[in-house]
């Protein structure tokens, strides 16, 4: 998954526009990071928003709210294993 394609997120999970264009952002920064710690800190700035669309969204089950984490896991495990900081 590339936050660039234009796919849902997540299969059937409709966000609200602007959380859906400030997560692929967060998730193009993690693509895009220069350095491990920058990949971990995009990480943490997306799984923020994350955090806020579970405390502050009613609606979103619980399972889409776990795939948003594994989304951003992925991105974050495959950036840093293209910058050489995962074996």
């Amino acid at each position: 998954m590339t936050a660039r394609n234009g796919h849902a997120l997540v299969p059937g999970l409709v966000l609200p526009t602007a959380y859906e264009v400030a997560l692929r952002r967060r998730l193009v920064d993690i693509e895009d990071a220069a350095t491990p710690v920058n990949c971990l800190i995009a990480q943490a700035r997306a799984e923020g928003l994350v955090e806020c669309l579970e405390t502050l969204t009613h609606g979103i089950p619980a399972g889409h709210i776990e795939r948003l984490y594994l989304v951003i896991e992925d991105a974050t495990n495959k950036r840093l294993a293209e910058l050489g900081a995962l074996p």
